[in-house]
């Protein structure tokens, strides 16, 4: 029977919705992983394939079963030359290898990623791997290379494993233990009468909701059975004595227990203590770990835990916590000794543990300290959301008069209600920061801060609290800059240069980098450059380095100095290369360098950057500026399925305005272009409508003139918001394609993109220009086709061909081709080979051969045959 695990079906769900990507579902042995995933693949519409691993496995093979299912069923014509290139290797069936040079196991990659993704292209697909545990190492670098570039939508990879792998961008689904309601339905209990209420209690506990266990246990009884007992404790009862003590002393010591350990509470020597262990271990009862022992599986040791009497069980963990005081904590607890618990979780910093025990603390011990320090502890363990629960319950207790902690909120389960009196602390379900008193207004402001950065993480903005902070602690520049930095990412630039200069007089040099911007956006580039040298000069640390050279390449691309935003961004890569942050910092650069790169059309060179910097998995934000620009360039060169795939990926990395109001803005963007591209309007309709009645385009620098720009060419708008800022030529261009798309001359936008030098967009500008005056059209639009043939763009080159045939307007000129390339042309229409018309001219073949690429080249095609075509439909011959 299947029940529960609601959570889990549903991210499944979810992560198929979002496919392509990659889950791992990881659990313990018999907690239901092949469960879970049997009743998700149930339930969907998709061609599901599934292999695993068995110990000692050959290389690949979870994969064998997973690849000949596809190939039966769509066939191997899906992967050139059948598979035999590679896919034979594993599939003999299909034939033999064919022997390529230098190619070792990369053609394998190649031909299995082509094959899911042609598979996925003719129905959904899901591929099952299940207990990875047991994969050979060869399986998992397979799955990693797909992990990694897997693009085209409706592919889902779901991996089974009892232990966590490394696996780039996986999603992580851990299988919890049943809950006592689960088991109960699991097992078909009836919760009312009051004894099978203790039985479930019993199965509930012994087995750790593991189901597997919970019907064994069922089957044979709530108490520890016989026949399990045998099982479970097959020749315990034969063992020495000294045997058995040692296997009592482990069960209480814990999952794993050292060596060491293990000898100072048995008070024997390593001799006697092999001697006793040996017959343990020959009975399985305890596996050698390392350095150390662990149970066969947890039942065991509760079956041993549980024939311990209770004073047994002081005594063992009282010497277990003297012995090993890592755990001591937990030894101590359960010995009953609550002050030396305390005092050990203090020692060991287990922040939860002493809330937890606080009744034990002193006279003038600080309950918001503690408070502080384990939302720290929760930041870094990832868990955003009790990080945030425990730094807000902190403030609570600094806010108004003085008093004793309230009830421990460590004892409030995470997932009950938080108590009353802390629900005006923060907008929401928190209230206002700024409308509290507080009886410590620098550890308040302390905490702000800390929440800021919790809320960050879960994309939430943060400026009333930095506000807050800020009025708490008005001398602490660090604050002071911070709140600097986080209006000016949200356009409230007059009061983001007060608190910037204010920062900086208190001795904050981080804020000379918002300075900088700023005076960037006020037109004086010389100026922000002098600040950004003094910036880097000033930096207390290498981050702080770092972003001022991703600050100046982003003011200098926004400004239209696309060069110089180049430079500046090589030189920062360089620069986090050499102190080893080319992942994190070295990623947002990457991001920094990729977008001037694609304003002056050398799309190959930032798919490139690009590349490298996904290669190195950088962090999420970072991540998705990049396939930002990657989706651009996917858009502007026609490849329509790989900017849907970024748009998906890029929407949950870039939720809410924790990164200013341009980071929601920015997807919104690229989603309107997609929607154009793909002859979709009423999609871009839709988002242009959500971005007017969602958003002050006002506080945007970067995407509201491009916005309004869509907006104006779909009906929408016909004039712009007042008081909305132009600064820089690149949105003055923006602005002039506005002001075109509502009526105006678009012969002033071609001018200013012309300036900018910003090739794609002057392609499209061209384009409509010759559509609105066409006595001049043929020049604008040939100029508009040899843009599109010089950066690969098919979508600019279908739209000047359109407008050509239209307007009958031949784009065949000399202009176009050499007159050499046009003599060549003409043999190629006739059926010519290269060596052939190196003979009718009396060149070389070689040389006939660059002129046919270079033909290719300027018309955008990608054979002979569709270059004589595209030549025809334009005139050229």
């Amino acid at each position: 029977m299947f029940v529960g695990r609601a959570a889990e079906l549903a991210r499944l769900a979810a992560a198929r919705e979002r496919a392509p990507g990659v889950v791992l579902v990881v659990g313990e042995a018999g907690i239901g992983k092949t469960r879970l995933v049997g009743e998700f693949v149930s339930g969907i519409d998709a061609f599901v394939a599934e292999g695993g691993a068995d110990p000692g496995c050959v290389a690949y093979a979870p994969f064998v079963p997973v690849l000949r299912g596809m190939v039966r069923h769509h066939g191997a014509a899906l992967v050139p030359g059948g598979g035999r290139r590679g896919l034979a290797r594993l599939l003999p069936e299909l034939g033999e290898v064919e022997e390529l040079p230098d190619l070792g196991r990369g053609r394998l990659f190649e031909e299995v990623l082509l094959l899911v993704e042609r598979s996925a292209a003719r129905r959904p697909l899901v591929l099952v791997l299940e207990d990875l545990h047991w994969a050979d190492q060869a399986s998992l670098d397979l799955l990693v290379f797909l992990a990694r570039n897997l693009m085209a939508p409706g592919v889902l990879v779901v991996a089974t494993s009892r232990e966590p792998l490394r696996l780039p961008g996986a999603e992580v689904i851990r299988v919890p233990p049943l809950g006592r309601e689960e088991v109960a339905r699991l097992l078909g209990r009836d919760l009312r009468p009051a004894r099978a209420a203790l039985d479930l209690d019993a199965i509930v506990a012994r087995s750790e909701g593991n189901p597997l266990f919970a019907e064994a246990l069922a089957d044979a009884g709530a108490a520890t059975p016989a026949s399990l007992r045998e099982l479970l404790l097959a020749g315990a009862e034969r063992l020495p004595a000294q045997g058995l003590d040692v296997l009592r002393i482990a069960a209480v010591a814990g999952r794993r227990t050292p060596h060491d350990v293990l000898r100072a509470v048995a008070g024997l020597d390593d001799l006697a203590l092999d001697e006793a262990l040996r017959p343990v271990v020959r009975a399985r009862l305890l596996l050698v770990d390392g350095d150390g022992y662990t149970f066969r599986h947890a039942l065991i040791r509760d079956a041993v835990y549980d024939d311990l009497l209770p004073g047994e069980r002081r005594r063992l963990h009282a010497r277990c916590a003297e012995a090993h005081p890592e755990l001591a904590a937990d030894h101590w607890y359960a010995a009953g000794d609550r002050r030396r618990a305390f005092e050990a979780a203090w020692t060991a910093r287990r922040w939860e543990r002493v809330l937890e025990l606080w009744d034990q603390a002193g006279d003038g011990a600080d309950h918001v300290h503690v408070l502080e320090l384990a939302a720290r502890d929760a930041l870094c363990e990832g868990d955003a959301e009790r990080a945030e629960e425990l730094a807000t319950r902190a403030l609570e207790e600094v806010s108004g008069p003085a008093r004793a902690h309230p009830a421990d909120p460590a004892r409030v389960p995470h997932g009950d209600p938080a108590p009353a009196q802390h629900g005006d602390l923060a907008h929401g379900p928190y209230g206002d920061p700024s409308s509290r008193a507080y009886s410590d207004p620098l550890r308040a402001a302390r905490l702000l801060e800390l929440r800021v950065a919790i809320r960050d993480l879960l994309g939430e903005e943060g400026l009333d609290d930095l506000r807050a902070a800020v009025r708490l602690a008005p001398r602490e520049s660090r604050l002071i800059g911070a709140l600097a930095t986080l209006l000016a990412w949200n356009g409230q630039d007059t009061e983001a240069r007060t608190h910037a200069e204010e920062a900086l007089a208190l001795g904050d040099t981080r804020s000379l980098t918002t300075l900088a911007a700023l005076t960037a956006l006020d037109g004086d580039l010389g100026a922000a450059s002098s600040l950004y040298a003094e910036a880097r000069a000033t930096a207390p640390d290498d981050d702080s380095l770092l972003m001022t050279y991703a600050s100046e390449a982003d003011v200098l691309e926004a400004a239209g100095k696309h060069a110089r935003a180049e430079s500046v961004a090589r030189e920062g890569i360089a620069r986090a290369r050499r102190l080893g942050l080319a992942r994190s910092r070295g990623g947002h650069l990457a991001a920094n360098l990729a977008e001037p790169l694609a304003s002056m059309g050398r799309w190959k060179e930032a798919r490139e950057v690009m590349r490298t910097a996904l290669a190195l998995d950088p962090p999420p934000i970072h991540r998705a500026w990049i396939l930002m620009v990657l989706g651009t360039i996917a858009v502007w060169e026609g490849t329509l399925g790989e900017a849907e795939e970024i748009v998906a990926r890029v929407r949950p990395l870039m939720r809410g305005r924790s990164r200013g109001y341009d980071s929601c803005l920015e997807p919104d963007l690229l989603e309107c272009r997609l929607a154009l591209a793909a002859r979709d309007p009423r999609r871009a309709g839709r988002m242009v409508d959500h971005v007017l009645a969602g958003h002050d385009l006002r506080l945007s620098r970067r995407y509201a003139w491009p916005l309004l720009a869509l907006a104006a060419g779909l009906g929408r708008v016909r004039t712009a918001p007042t008081g909305l800022a132009t600064t820089g030529r690149v949105q003055q261009a923006h602005r002039a394609t506005f002001e075109a798309e509502c009526g105006g001359p678009w012969e002033a936008a071609v001018a200013s993109w012309r300036a900018v030098g910003q090739p794609y967009a002057l392609g499209q500008a061209l384009v409509r220009a010759a559509e609105q005056d066409p006595e001049h059209a043929r020049e604008r639009l040939r100029e508009a086709v040899a843009i599109a043939g010089d950066l690969g763009s098919q979508p600019l080159r279908d739209a000047a061909e359109a407008a050509a045939a239209t307007l009958r307007v031949s784009l065949g000129e000399e202009l176009l081709l050499s007159a050499r390339e046009r003599e060549v042309l003409g043999l190629v229409a006739e059926g010519l080979s290269n060596r052939q018309i190196a003979e009718r001219l009396f060149i070389s073949a070689r040389t006939s051969g660059v002129h046919v690429s270079n033909i290719m080249a300027k018309l955008g095609a990608a054979s002979r045959v569709e270059a004589v075509a595209r030549a025809r439909r334009t005139g050229l011959i």
